[in-house]
């Protein structure tokens, strides 16, 4: 099964014939289980063009391939309205003086055979630091609505039915130092160094593009898993611009933030799995280390195609319990346990993602604390303010009427607390001046 699904994938990628010998004896079940696989990849129309080209006989049942074809023109559909966007937001933000520029998703679809059948998300864009609130404000102008509450790096607003990611923070490593880096690297070439479009929004320079690519997908592994998109994304890149890439700079920053041998994996099941020939890849394959690289290629393999895109498919992992702490508790041993098991890939960077980790949310509990504080303060200063208010209303009242008429305020106050027990109130206050028990 697995070989016939590369095989489709190979087909869609490059345009070249599916193996018809590992079709003949393929059931309605088995069409189906390759359909499912295709979606949880993220590879729905892509898989869909390898399909086209095996003959009308060894092509799934046809209400399969209907359903298909179906989904196939939907993405397609998608992608002509994210890309019919990015113009109009382009305008919208260099008028105000701020500078877009195209991340991964959108970017990386120019690069396929057929770009309109990359499976399509969401508009990622980099404004740089500073211009965040301004671009939020820009869109809401235009009638976004803004998703949830953003996080460090981004804020997302839905604007015409797309979510747009604002993003301020492109990247981060986990490791303080490679991640300083990083951000030089960064701010080298944004915002002038940006490379023309295609598609009416710039997008980063192609070695900067490369690296990130891979980054960004070894991130997502990481944190929970990534889907074979991700890896499609790096090869058809790579396929396509692999001549303007400088493959010793690449290696040298490769192994400044520690991620070469995480990236010796990619490339395998780039060049294995893919078709990408390794010709194409950025870094020469390590003869010495050839078996633990493959090795490691496919244990990452073997994650991708059981965690699916972005790990949403992981059958594997509990949900999540109930409660805010028993939540943090879920989560931080994850982390652990999966910065322990793939540490092999990027020993540093796992280990500073444990770290980095509890800082995180060290610094969320700090501000609930802080905020909860605040509230309290608050609170304790309103009420001071109105115990004054008070008493100098009974004495405004007792000089009016030649008596002290704090029971009536008092009756007053009970009523706008709404306090229900009102019987057991006046029989105090008879009691106490002088009515009956």
């Amino acid at each position: 099964m697995q070989d016939a699904f590369f095989s489709l994938l190979r087909s869609g990628l490059w345009g070249t014939q599916a193996d018809v010998r590992l079709f003949g004896s393929l059931s309605a079940a088995d069409w189906d289980e390759l359909y499912l696989i295709a979606r949880k990849q993220a590879l729905i129309a892509l898989i869909f063009d390898g399909v086209n080209t095996l003959p009308a006989g060894l092509r799934p049942p046809h209400p399969l391939y209907l359903q298909w074809a179906t989904q196939t023109v939907r993405i397609e559909q998608a992608n002509r309205r994210l890309n019919g966007l990015l113009p109009e937001i382009d305008r919208i933000y260099r008028g105000a003086g701020l500078h877009p520029v195209l991340l991964k998703g959108q970017g990386m679809g120019v690069y396929y055979r057929n770009p309109l059948h990359r499976q399509c998300g969401d508009i990622d864009i980099y404004i740089g630091k500073k211009g965040l609130r301004t671009a939020n404000r820009l869109l809401t102008e235009q009638g976004a609505v803004q998703k949830g509450e953003g996080s460090r790096k981004h804020v997302g607003l839905v604007f015409r039915g797309v979510l747009i990611e604002n993003h301020h923070i492109l990247f981060q490593l986990n490791n303080p130092c490679a991640n300083r880096y990083l951000q030089g690297m960064i701010g080298a070439w944004h915002p002038h160094g940006a490379e023309a479009g295609t598609l009416g929004m710039p997008v980063p320079p192609v070695g900067f593009n490369a690296l990130f690519i891979f980054l960004h997908a070894f991130g997502h592994f990481m944190n929970g898993g990534i889907g074979l998109r991700q890896l499609c994304d790096w090869a058809c890149l790579l396929r396509q611009r692999h001549e303007e890439i400088d493959a010793p700079d690449f290696c040298r920053q490769l192994k400044r933030f520690g991620l070469l041998r995480a990236a010796r994996a990619f490339g395998y099941i780039a060049v294995a799995y893919l078709g990408l020939p390794a010709s194409c890849l950025p870094f020469v394959p390590c003869e010495e280390h050839e078996a633990d690289e493959a090795l490691r290629g496919e244990q990452l393999l073997r994650e991708i195609l059981a965690t699916g895109n972005f790990g949403y498919y992981d059958m594997r992992v509990p949900s999540r319990p109930q409660g805010y702490w028993a939540g943090k508790w879920y989560t931080f041993r994850r982390i652990v346990r999966r910065c322990n098991e793939f540490r092999g890939f990027a020993p540093a960077e796992a280990f500073w993602y444990v770290v980095m980790a509890m800082r995180d949310s060290l610094g969320v509990q700090l501000k609930r604390l802080f905020r909860a504080c605040a509230m309290r303060v608050s609170k304790t200063g309103k009420a001071s303010e109105e115990m004054p208010e008070r008493q100098t209303n009974c004495r405004e009242e007792e000089g009016r009427t030649g008596r002290n008429d704090s029971k009536g305020i008092y009756e007053e106050a009970c009523k706008s607390k709404h306090i229900r027990k009102s019987g057991i109130y006046l029989n105090k206050h008879q009691h106490r001046y002088g009515g009956e028990r």
